[in-house]
């Protein structure tokens, strides 16, 4: 029998530490992540609620873990750009996108060229829901979707403010069921989209619920959700008005796909703190933001179900137009 010597376990054990360093490495990057500032891209312009719900809650993770979180602005197509970059990025934590989950669960069944499914990205997590609704200003005629209908119809070449093919989406259905006559504005921003209604740019636009900002000078009509506003309980959601339209959506913390789960956990521990953080709801509730937060696996239940549900609202709505 060949014996083993001092030198030979020397070389037993030290390859041995090799291979599991080998096979640890993720998990020891992971442990001293993050280790430099990470990047957070925004989809839409500054000023809106997007970006400002991006910045309170980038604040909140950073202080978290300990290294700086700059937000980068990459507006355009409803968040489609700024997912086009991310999806580019390396899946190593260090590029994250803050942005509605609509750019992946409504988009690409009402835009060309953008084909994103649940499963192109990760998620660390989701921490507000957008009250997404029909606004105008305090003083319009008409206090319902039912009234603005019919006011649209004695008023053609009005104007609506959209910021996204969402905001589209919902504006064509009322135009082809009804035969309206309506000029659709383009914007980039929820500021830009205040700006309109308040100089009276736009007769109604498409909100995020950034609106209910300005209690004295602008108002709700439809809430788009599955449910009614806590900002105006009063207000009609707008399958209640007979358009089963409703749909959802919520900040989300979006990973280019293959970001480690460790990496995922982190980020989602760091986002939680903003539920409970003084400041963050100080924020939110200046702007009557709903804060509710998803880890990581819920948020990825939430993005499949959303998903499935918004494709067979917008599939049906198609085929209603043909």
């Amino acid at each position: 029998m060949k014996s083993i010597t001092k030198r030979g376990l020397l070389g037993l054990f030290g390859g041995a530490a090799i291979g599991l360093a080998s096979l640890s490495g993720a998990a020891f990057a992971d442990d001293a992540y993050p280790d430099r500032p990470i990047t957070m891209l925004v989809g839409y312009g500054a000023g809106g609620q997007t970006d400002l719900v991006a910045r309170a809650a980038a604040q909140v993770m950073s202080n978290h873990l300990g290294q700086p979180i700059n937000i980068a602005n990459k507006p355009g197509a409803g968040g489609a750009v700024a997912a086009r970059e991310l999806a580019k990025a390396k899946p190593d934590g260090y590029t994250m996108l803050f942005q509605s989950n609509s750019v992946v669960n409504t988009s690409p069944f009402i835009m060309e060229g953008v084909n994103y499914t649940p499963d192109d990205f990760e998620y660390a997590g989701m921490i507000t829901t957008y009250q997404l609704g029909m606004a105008t200003q305090k003083d319009s005629p008409f206090n319902t979707m039912s009234e603005y209908v019919a006011w649209a119809k004695e008023n053609p070449g009005s104007s609506y403010g959209a910021l996204s093919p969402e905001a589209r989406l919902y504006i064509g259905a009322l135009i082809r069921d009804n035969d309206l006559d309506i000029n659709i504005v383009p914007l980039q921003s929820g500021s830009e989209m205040i700006n309109a209604l308040l100089g009276n740019q736009v007769a109604l636009a498409f909100s995020g619920g950034l609106h209910y900002r300005y209690p004295d000078e602008l108002k709700s009509i439809s809430a788009l959700t599955t449910f009614r506003h806590p900002s105006a309980p009063d207000v009609l959601t707008i399958a209640e008005e007979g358009y089963p339209m409703a749909m959802d959506s919520r900040t989300t913390l979006f990973l280019p796909k293959g970001t480690p789960r460790a990496i995922l956990d982190r980020l989602a521990e760091a986002l939680a703190g903003a539920e409970t953080d003084e400041g963050f709801k100080k924020i939110t509730a200046a702007a009557d933001i709903p804060i509710q937060y998803y880890d990581v696996d819920e948020s990825y239940a939430e993005m499949r179900e959303s998903y499935a549900n918004n494709k067979a609202i917008i599939e049906s709505a198609a085929k209603a137009a043909q």
